[in-house]
């Protein structure tokens, strides 16, 4: 974060310097998250893009990851250096049609300024990107790859299932770390590849769009994204629909108690309890996600289930006579199959089989979309368990307060403690800490760092629009939807009742089940291949991101049409 500040320093001409391109980065990071995301996520994203182990220095060098106020922003400046970048800049601009957009655009006018890297470096990165796309040739040409991986994946998620049940208590803090450590930077794990089999997802996605672009109307290439088989988030919110089913003799006792009481309210009769231990088994399979996934500091539904009990209570109130979770996905795959067809009467006969080529690995490839992260989350659970038990053993000792506190330390003085027993801190510091965090918190991120440009303070809201008015953004996932719009800007107050207009600044994959329920998607970001624009694609819910501040000018109970063929939503 430092190089990228002095990049920018004195800059005024609008060279771009960071951007904040992941929608999955949105939140203020504490200080041990942000060492965690630094040094574990930034050099694994590189390395696979760079086509390079994590460990080579010039990927540490070329770090993508840098904070400006504490949120985590990916440095293009170090990115751009990379050919799976610079030579595929409409790759940006397919899945975000603004900021995507305005990178490609500085990035060919020569303004987004590389960091310098010697030659030998550059012919390293160009050798590593040919052997990168010969091996994800390979990976094409082969359909058996993909099962291979889904089943390695698999194996990967249940290891790492028993190592978040395995009690913490006997291990050395030392020993713990040099685990974690191992965990994060072992490279033979296919899973480990998973933002390289996301890569073939959106090339796939991508050339579809291209083969099919004038010649096939977008609802029906839309279509060929619905019910894609084995995605673990929509099997996620499929498992919760079927113990929503089974608390219905509860739906009383769901509709009548606040969401932070429900969890004792279910302990208080045997009916009760018994679905309780039932639904402690979607816990044990399902308990490492949570809101704001990739912050270390936010706990996971294993620990607090509050947003998934809302979401049973939303469940709960879907119409008997509205299509259920499970038929939504079963007549997304029934419109995938019939669009497929129908694009391949469609079109000349010498690309129907460069289509159905197309088209059968894109079905394949793209639930890595969401497998990938579903399996690393268990590893970033682990992390969370390993510093909370330092945290514990820190309490005990006196160096800190509450467990929590430990995430106010930074890493190096998590290790010198754990390898030595010395004490960096004191409370005075990570109380200042405290406030710059609380600080940071109420400052309004921009999509784009522009120079020195800063982050606008979120204290002054922008007014919300009293009159008729469009909005824009990038259409994700096509059809049209007019309902009552519901900010919703904390999960765990996820009040959202059938066909609602869901207005949030982004999904992660937490959200989803909250999909089944809304009438339409409105995100401030996002892209075609986020989470929340691939699960919407696949239950057919109209979507459009990408909408500058729509959590601001658009207030809960006003009525606004969607329309998601062109990326607009009308203020009524």
């Amino acid at each position: 974060m430092d190089r990228t500040a002095r990049l920018a320093a004195g800059q005024t001409d609008g060279v771009l310097s960071d951007i904040n391109f992941g929608e999955v980065f949105p939140f203020v990071a504490k200080p041990l998250s942000r060492d965690v995301l630094a040094r574990y996520i930034g050099p694994m994203l590189g390395a696979q893009v760079a086509g390079l182990s994590r460990s080579d220095p010039l990927v540490l060098d070329l770090n993508p990851m840098a904070f400006v106020a504490g949120r985590p922003y990916m440095d293009l400046s170090a990115y751009i250096n990379l050919p799976s970048i610079a030579y595929q800049l409409h790759l940006l601009e397919a899945v975000d049609r603004s900021k995507g957009r305005a990178i490609a655009e500085l990035a060919r006018a020569k303004r987004l300024n590389p960091l310098p890297i010697s030659v030998k470096a550059q012919l390293k990165l160009h050798l590593a990107y040919v052997r990168m796309g010969l091996r994800s040739l390979r990976w094409l040409i082969r359909r058996r790859t993909p099962v291979d991986l889904r089943d390695a994946y698999a194996r990967t998620t249940e290891r790492l299932r028993e190592l978040v049940c395995r009690p913490l208590d006997r291990d050395a803090p030392s020993v713990m770390l040099a685990n974690l450590d191992r965990e994060f930077t072992d490279e033979s794990d296919p899973s480990k590849d998973g933002l390289r089999h996301l890569g073939l997802a959106m090339f796939l996605h991508t050339a579809l769009q291209r083969l099919c672009d004038g010649r096939i109307l977008p609802d029906l290439l839309d279509d060929l994204a619905k019910g894609i088989p084995h995605n673990p988030t929509t099997a996620v919110s499929l498992d919760l629909w079927a113990f929503a089913q089974a608390a219905r003799p509860l739906a009383d006792v769901f509709e009548k108690t606040p969401p932070e009481d429900l969890a004792r309210a279910l302990q208080t009769t045997e009916e009760r309890r018994r679905w309780w231990m039932r639904f402690e088994q979607f816990l044990d399979r399902h308990g490492h996600r949570g809101e704001v996934e990739l912050d270390l500091s936010t706990p996971r539904w294993r620990e607090d289930p509050t947003f998934l009990l809302q979401t049973v209570t939303n469940y709960l109130r879907h119409p008997a006579d509205a299509p259920s979770p499970p038929a939504m996905l079963a007549e997304g795959q029934r419109r995938r199959e019939a669009a497929a067809a129908a694009v391949r009467r469609k079109l000349p006969v010498p690309l129907r089989g460069l289509f159905t080529w197309l088209y059968a690995r894109y079905v394949l490839w793209l639930p890595f979309r969401e497998a990938m992260k579903y399996t690393w989350l268990l590893g970033l659970e682990q992390a969370r368990r390993v510093y909370r038990e330092l945290g514990r053993r820190l309490v005990a000792e006196g160096h800190l307060k509450a467990v929590d506190d430990v995430f106010w330390l930074r890493q190096d003085e998590v290790r010198a403690w754990a390898e030595t027993g010395a004490v960096t801190w004191t409370q005075a510091t990570l109380e200042s800490r405290e406030r710059e965090w609380l600080d940071w918190t109420t400052r309004r991120p921009p999509p784009l760092i522009i120079g020195t440009r800063g982050a606008p303070d979120a204290a002054s809201p922008l007014p919300r629009l009293s009159q008729a008015m469009v909005l824009r953004g990038t259409p994700v996932s096509t059809g049209h939807a007019e309902g009552v719009a519901r900010v919703i800007t904390d999960p765990h107050r996820a009040l959202l009742r059938p066909g609602e207009i869901l207005v949030t600044r982004y999904t992660d994959p937490a959200w989803t089940p909250l999909f089944f329920t809304a009438g339409a998607l409105i995100a401030e970001i996002g892209g075609v291949l986020s989470h929340g624009a691939v699960v919407a694609r696949e239950i057919g819910l109209p979507a459009v991101v990408g909408v500058e501040d729509a959590t601001s000018r658009i207030a809960t109970g006003r009525r606004v049409k969607v329309n998601a063929r062109d990326g607009t939503v009308e203020l009524l």
